[in-house]
């Protein structure tokens, strides 16, 4: 986008302005030189007629480099912005903004709310601004898409005016091209290439061939035609052109497919008829072949980063201990969408350092997905376990303060929700006490051994934001009969979109009601099978304090 006023950016600075109660508030894109403003309101002169700055006056370059809110109360007092030229020529002094991402979670800008006076920004405030923002990322990724599509349907129109004479083929290969451009797996490349045969021209199938399921033909990487597979001197052994046969071809092409490196794989086109790729179809054949070693590639390198992040997880969720006195288990279930994948996790863990044996346990969400999330959730799960250890008898709101501590230190930029918990027996009787912490995460189920239940609902703000903590976080205690099952779960079980939350809540105490008597692992196996294939991650960690008899 650029600095022309769009109306849909401005009703978003109006937003921002008007519930935050500020004087300038701006839709800010930070380019390579330059910030530009499709949305703004009270900027003065000449700033606001160019509707950009060069970045000598950006404070939004420190949100896009960041990835995070940036919070200033007086930019005069802050060594990052205090030269910064919009503090010295515009009169920024209060500054809140938030990041602006595309469908990537790539920072385009900063929704920013600015003040000429020193300000205390509360959380409340940044909360609106962030719904705001969130808001206008989506506006933001629509505009974007849209001129993605306007450069693809450019692009097409182009082939469609070379290619008039066959025009029938031409409007093929643009739904082809659409239905690719969404492909996401392998078998998404497979089922648009099976819909895109065409009888009338005698072509009946398209089929995606893997360079390393095709030896022979992996040794070139031209198009390879058989223009009749019954012809003498046709190169195929008798097995290959009987295999063709079953299938109803006369003729073969195979199409090479190239990404942006060496050879992926093949097109496979078969005819019922005897059939040559002449001059003029060349053209479209290659196009096809670009679009589907484009989708191909892509498809590989979403399919392996899927699955270096679900090894990367399951590697560094440990198995859980043993002889603890509770009855333990868990499941983690990845993503039925891979872009959910990647930062939720358990943990359980035996400390018999201290006062007295206690378990230690810990189910959390780092914000975020991908390879990266499950990178530093297991740096965040590691570093629980350290800071529990290293103070046996501390609660587990110092284990949780810790953590934050140390990633500050470390630069590590985690943040996210959790509920660290520590039991112990009570001595002199059967039961266990619970004492948690809940930094943001949905609350934690328990089911009485006369089934009755409830959620432990006190939370505190997620981690990872000590700087906007308006209290330190609060410990709370109960204590478990024998028989009671807890359930620690992430939002994967509660963000389903077909239901509301507590229709969600009231199915997961229904479940764990119906199955508690077999024990933390029927519980475990019930919950698999429930929520498999959900739109997120799903987590959850159930422990079971022993009957009595």
């Amino acid at each position: 986008m650029s600095e022309r006023s769009d109306a849909r950016m401005e009703r978003f600075a109006e937003r921002v302005r008007d519930q935050l109660g500020v004087p300038v508030s701006l839709v800010s894109l930070v380019q390579a030189d330059q910030q530009v403003f499709p949305g703004m309101c009270g900027l003065p002169d000449p700033w606001a007629s160019s509707r950009s700055t060069p970045l000598s006056h950006s404070f939004c370059q420190h949100v896009v480099t960041t990835g995070e809110p940036l919070v200033i109360e007086d930019a005069r007092l802050v060594p990052l912005v205090r030269d910064n030229l919009a503090t010295i020529e515009i009169g920024v002094v209060g500054y809140l903004g938030t990041p602006l991402t595309d469908d990537h979670g790539h920072v385009l800008g900063s929704l920013c709310a600015i003040d000429t006076s020193p300000r205390q920004w509360t959380e409340r405030e940044l909360a609106i601004l962030h719904d705001i923002a969130t808001d206008c990322s989506n506006e933001l990724r629509l505009l974007l898409a849209r001129l993605d599509a306007d450069r693809e349907r450019e692009r097409r129109d182009a082939i469609d005016d070379q290619l008039q004479d066959l025009l029938h083929r031409s409007q093929q290969l643009l739904t082809v091209a659409e239905v690719l451009n969404s492909c996401r797996s392998l078998d998404d490349v497979r089922r648009a290439l099976d819909r895109f045969s065409d009888p009338r021209a005698g072509l009946v199938e398209m089929r995606l061939r893997l360079a390393d399921d095709s030896p022979r033909l992996s040794e070139s990487a031209h198009l390879v035609m058989v223009e009749d597979v019954d012809a003498p001197g046709s190169p195929l052994d008798p097995a290959e052109r009987a295999a063709l046969r079953r299938r109803g071809a006369r003729s073969v092409a195979w199409l090479p497919l190239f990404g942006s490196g060496p050879l992926l794989g093949y097109v496979e086109l078969l005819w019922d008829v005897p059939h040559r790729v002449d001059s003029r179809e060349r053209p479209m054949a290659a196009a096809l072949a670009a679009y589907t070693g484009q989708a191909l590639e892509r498809a590989i390198l979403i399919q392996n980063r899927i699955d270096v992040a679900r090894e990367l997880q399951t590697a560094m969720l440990a198995p859980l201990p043993h002889g603890t006195g509770l009855d333990l288990d868990a499941c983690y279930l990845p993503a039925m969408s891979e872009e959910q994948i990647g930062g939720d996790w358990y943990d359980a863990f035996v400390l018999p350092r201290g006062e007295g044996a206690s378990v230690v346990v810990s189910v959390g969400d780092i914000t975020g997905h991908d390879l990266a999330a499950a990178t530093v959730m297991g740096q965040v799960r590691a570093m629980l376990r350290q800071a529990a250890w290293d103070a046996p008898d501390a609660p587990p709101s110092a284990h949780l303060a810790g953590l934050e501590l140390a990633c500050e230190a470390f630069d590590i930029p985690a943040s996210g929700t959790a509920v660290l918990a520590r039991l112990a027996p009570v001595p002199g009787t059967r039961r266990w006490q619970l004492t948690w912490v809940n930094a943001g995460h949905p609350p934690p189920l328990v089911v009485e051994p006369d089934g009755g239940s409830g959620l432990l609902t006190d939370h505190d703000m997620m981690f990872g934001h000590p700087e906007l903590a308006l209290r330190p976080r609060t410990d709370h205690t109960i204590e478990l009969r024998p028989g009671a099952t807890v359930v620690l779960y992430t939002d994967g079980i509660t963000d389903d979109s077909s239901s509301d939350r507590d229709e969600q809540v009231s199915a997961l105490v229904d479940l764990v009601g119906r199955t508690r008597a077999g024990g933390a692992g029927a519980v475990v196996r019930a919950l698999a099978d429930r929520f498999v294939d959900m739109p997120d991650d799903v987590v959850a960690l159930v422990l079971q304090v022993p009957a009595e008899g």
